[in-house]
């Protein structure tokens, strides 16, 4: 739908919106977190494979994080994470403003489903421990809006719907859901079939393909690793608790009706192309979903689902005739008004340490700079190689010299973090610390898996450490050192 009449909210304060909440939200998780998500220390250790895949996600999480690698002299990781993380979610709140005016073809409208996202917290801070989830966040408005765009304006957008489509599915399998439905939209409209009349649109399919096939040749060659993991995840059975995690997604679908029913807005079946294109694409996955989850349980649905909840207001919009309304400007204040009281709630209870929200992981920073400067101390040399416990994985991420994982890639074992470049040579060379499970000391510390990974590995000493985190509990390890070769 075309625009319809003059915007009365300037294209400036909405990007002025955004920036300013990419930037709030990035220092309050920054500085207000103990510590980062596990997901951060998959996704940087996945960076640094830079390989076309890995044991849970295609390769565009590990390719976002890159550039922290790159950066990571002049930018701290953890302030990475979070300032990428909240640039993808405003640049999805962009695209939910931009699908609005396509779909309604009033600005008014647009912007509030833009300010209705302040009704869930998901985009806020419920995906914060997904290395995934806040990329489709970025990707699926977008997604819908080059699609209608491509159909009704001009053939130059299957190509942006191809690069968006691939790279979305390219972030988390979940994105090829839509594709099925988008090619029955196709099939089975008037318009939709006059896209096979264009070069256009065979070229996207090219692009896109070319954009996935790398990571169906990775999948390949490691016994399909991820969805091996997916396939894990879930067990047939009845599964009724699907309500409550669809409920946890799309409760602004609740909230927004009750605020515009009252207001004189009535339940309306879409009206025109475009909304039934976006319904049907967007909502068919989701019924499927549902269904397949009814009597499957998965462990992660809620996770799963999350990213659908950019859209929910979107798709509210679409089933209601709002013609009637006329308190536009004072619904969007208010709602305004709600995400500065969602940011303040939020820096609030990390603050004050809201059940323990506050210190999570706590120690990790300060285990971690101790262990570096101990290596340091002993050998005077930076600290390239660590392996052995859970432990040792956020060592990569927090601790200044930010080695690299030991662990070694196998099919049989498809571990979640490894190494896809390293031999006994590199760890005899440069050396490696290695940390025992927590709760063993030095006399139970095996470290059989370090040497079922390197046959013939000689640990050259081993010491015990221990400290007390915030809460009081007092964790115990066993360290073993492999000296570095010039210093032996």
């Amino acid at each position: 739908m075309k625009i319809l009449e003059p915007s009365s909210t300037p294209q400036i304060f909405i990007i002025f919106y955004l920036a300013l909440y990419a930037i709030i939200w990035t220092c309050a998780g920054y500085f207000l977190n103990p510590s980062v998500p596990y997901d951060a220390v998959e996704a940087l250790n996945w960076a640094n494979n830079l390989e076309f895949g890995s044991p849970k996600n295609p390769y565009m999480v590990s390719l976002v994080m890159f550039p922290s690698l790159l950066l990571k002299k002049w930018v701290a990781l953890d302030l990475y994470w979070y300032a990428s993380h909240f640039l993808a979610v405003s640049l999805g709140m962009l695209g939910v403003w931009l699908l609005g005016l396509r779909l309604f073809g009033r600005p008014i409208l647009a912007f509030f489903s833009l300010m209705s996202l302040n009704l869930t917290g998901i985009i806020n801070f419920d995906i914060l421990p997904y290395n995934d989830n806040y990329l489709l966040v970025m990707f699926w408005p977008y997604l819908f809006l080059f699609f209608i765009k491509a159909l009704y304006d001009h053939q130059k957008y299957w190509f942006l719907l191809a690069l968006c489509s691939g790279l979305a599915a390219m972030s988390k399998y979940s994105s090829f859901a839509f594709l099925p439905f988008m090619l029955i939209s196709l099939l089975f409209t008037s318009t939709g079939r006059k896209a096979f009349k264009y070069k256009e649109f065979y070229f996207s399919i090219l692009l896109f393909i070319l954009i996935i096939t790398p990571n169906f040749i990775w999948l390949y060659q490691h016994d399909f690793a991820a969805f091996n993991w997916v396939k894990s995840q879930i067990k047939p059975a009845l599964n009724l608790t699907v309500i409550i995690a669809f409920l946890c997604v799309f409760y602004p679908v609740i909230i927004i009706l009750l605020i515009l029913l009252p207001l004189g807005a009535k339940v309306a079946y879409p009206n025109t192309e475009e909304k039934k294109h976006f319904v049907f694409i967007c909502l068919s996955p989701v019924f499927c979903i549902f269904i397949y989850f009814l009597f499957n349980e998965g462990g992660r649905i809620t996770e799963w689902m999350q990213p659908f909840a950019i859209l929910a207001s979107s798709l509210t919009l679409c089933f209601l005739n709002v013609d009637k309304i006329k308190k536009w400007r004072n619904m969007n204040l208010c709602l305004l008004f709600f995400s500065i009281l969602v940011c303040s709630g939020y820096i609030l209870v990390l603050h004050n340490n809201i059940k323990g929200a506050g210190k999570k992981l706590d120690f990790i920073k300060k285990v971690s700079t101790q262990l570096n400067e101990l290596w340091k101390n002993e050998y005077h040399t930076p600290l390239k190689y660590v392996g052995g416990g859970y432990l040792s994985q956020w060592l990569t991420f927090y601790s200044p010299d930010h080695p690299f994982i030991t662990t070694k890639w196998s099919n049989e074992n498809k571990p979640n973090i490894y190494n896809a470049h390293i031999s006994l040579d590199d760890l005899q060379n440069s050396g490696a610390l290695f940390l025992s499970h927590s709760g063993e000391n030095c006399e139970t510390a095996d470290f059989n898996d370090v040497k079922k990974d390197y046959l013939g590995i000689h640990l050259t000493k081993k010491r015990d450490y221990g400290f007390t985190t915030a809460k009081g509990e007092h964790i115990q390890i066993c360290l073993a050192f492999l000296a570095p070769k010039k210093s032996r």
